[in-house]
Order: structure tokens, then C-alpha cells, then sequence
């Protein structure tokens, strides 16, 4: 089995989406021009923002542009709009998929099935929908994923709702997709720490993709 090695980064203060925007762009563009052998995984949490994917529809966004109080970006991924917050944990994988394998459905599987094992590791069910990406609990969606790829090196990844508030969703249409519903880990767990979460989707990434975590 190929050993693979991924740079870790685990801020502890919230972060802002456009300042880690650059950052994997840089590391993607490293990555690309061979000047950096190593994946990056990026795992933590953003202030308040709502992201549009490249072919987003923007009627799925329900608040005024003229808003400045809500961050809107439109970034290079694929799937419909979105919003971070503190409380929902956020996960960066730029990798090299040629060390994987060039197959982003197979990419998408495996992050959906990460989510799926940190959700069960906390004896929450968590299950896919035909059609969709993505992680639901019973009828409402607790993770939502989106990814670029360029040069098969991936950029974004996918949110994990675990204690945010979810009212923040009431002003777009969520993924796209008429009628969603959104939950988090807290409603079923909670007492559980957005601390403890996030270790265990380090273990899974880590398993899942055969990775050895290095510092920067």
C-alpha cells in the first residue's frame, strides 16, 4: 500500500473563509508546478459566510446582495450554495489524486464515507441519497460536500454540521435543493465537543486514505 504524506493544519481560532481560500490555492498551485511533494488537509472552523459553486444558481440564495453583513464568495467547486459558521467543523483536502486515484466520483464516495464513520464512531446513523452528495441523518442533511479539481490536485472538501446554528441556512436554499432540511451532531449528541469530533475525522481522513500526517 503507497504511503502518503499530507501536511496537517488545525487552527484553533475560527477562521475567515477567504484568508483559507488563498491558502489552498497556493498549496494546489505547489502541488501542480511540483514544487511541493506533500497533500495538505486542512481541518477547522469559519466565521459566519455563505459560498457559491461555479454553476451555482444564484435564485438559491434568498438574501439581498446589498446585505454586507453576509460574506457571500463564489469559488471553484462544484455543487450549489452553502454556509460556514462557527460550530460546524470544515475540512480542506488538496491532494494529488494521481497518488490516488484520477476518479473524483471515487474521491467524493470516500469523503462521503468518512463523514459516515466519524457520525457512527458517535453512534449517530448517518446514510447517502441516490442522486445526491452528501450525508443525511434520517430526511435532513448534516454534511455537505464540494470540491474543485485542477490538474487532478483537489481543492475544498465539506462541512460537518456538529453544535452551529442552523438558522443561517434559512436564507439560501441549501445545496440547491427544494425543501432541504438541515441538522447537526448536538441533536443527537449534545454534549459532545466540536474538539472531539474534529479528532475523529482526522483518524478517519488518516485511515481512509492511507495518510501519515507531518507538521508543516
Amino acid at each position: 500500500m503507497i504511503d502518503r504524506t499530507s501536511i496537517l493544519k488545525q487552527p484553533n481560532k475560527i477562521s475567515y473563509f477567504n484568508e483559507v481560500l488563498k491558502m489552498q490555492e497556493y498549496y494546489q498551485k505547489s502541488i501542480i508546478q511540483g514544487d511541493l511533494s506533500h497533500d495538505l488537509v486542512w481541518i477547522g472552523e469559519h466565521q459566519l459566510c455563505y459560498t457559491i459553486g461555479r454553476g451555482g444558481n444564484y435564485k438559491n440564495i434568498l438574501f439581498s446582495f446589498n446585505q454586507n453583513k453576509f460574506n457571500l464568495y463564489k469559488v471553484n467547486r462544484g455543487g450549489e450554495v452553502t454556509c460556514h459558521m462557527p460550530g460546524q467543523i470544515v475540512v480542506y483536502l488538496v491532494f494529488n489524486l494521481k497518488n490516488y486515484k484520477k476518479d473524483l466520483n471515487w474521491f467524493l464516495r470516500k469523503i462521503e464515507q468518512i463523514i459516515i464513520n466519524t457520525l457512527n464512531y458517535f453512534e449517530i446513523k448517518g446514510s447517502t441519497k441516490r442522486g445526491y452528495t452528501g450525508v443525511w441523518c434520517d430526511d435532513k442533511k448534516i454534511a455537505s460536500i464540494g470540491i474543485g479539481c485542477k490538474r487532478w490536485v483537489t481543492i475544498h472538501g465539506f462541512a460537518l454540521n456538529i453544535d452551529c446554528d442552523l438558522s443561517n441556512f434559512n436564507k439560501i436554499v441549501p445545496c440547491g435543493i427544494e425543501g432541504c432540511l438541515m441538522t447537526k451532531v448536538s441533536e443527537f449528541h449534545p454534549n459532545l465537543e466540536t474538539f472531539d469530533v474534529k479528532r475523529i475525522v482526522k483518524k478517519f481522513i488518516e485511515s481512509e486514505f492511507n495518510l501519515n500526517f507531518v507538521s508543516e
